[in-house]
């Protein structure tokens, strides 16, 4: 009995797209879908799946508490932080930490995620 009720919550738990729970601690502004394929998020993570065609190109990520105004500095002194790691096709490719109320995804001069903390 017990194995089936684990069964039958995997399966509720797996109906949901990653997205509704991203959704669930942030408010979508901005997501450009063709860049963007999917986000999820917990408490100070967010995650982002690439499409395969921009996996190659950096990303750049602005922290702030204001909408798109007075961006926190990063851990490097810096108010940008630029990914630039491997990312193979499909995967969770990048992931940051942060408590900031607004967290932006940049790709080539063009906000491709925005998100506000609820």
């Amino acid at each position: 009995m017990k194995k089936l009720v684990v069964i039958i919550a995997m399966l509720i738990l797996g109906l949901h797209s990653t997205s509704s729970w991203a959704e669930s601690l942030f408010n979508i502004l901005t997501q450009n879908n063709s860049v963007v394929t999917d986000l999820r998020t917990d408490e100070e993570n967010v995650w982002i799946k690439l499409a395969s065609e921009h996996t190659s190109e950096p990303i750049t990520v602005r922290i702030s508490d204001k909408n798109k105004d007075f961006y926190r500095p990063w851990f490097h002194g810096n108010v940008d932080l630029v990914s630039t790691g491997f990312r193979g096709n499909n995967v969770w490719s990048d992931r940051v930490q942060t408590k900031a109320k607004y967290v932006e995804y940049w790709l080539n001069d063009e906000l491709v995620l925005h998100l506000e903390r609820k």
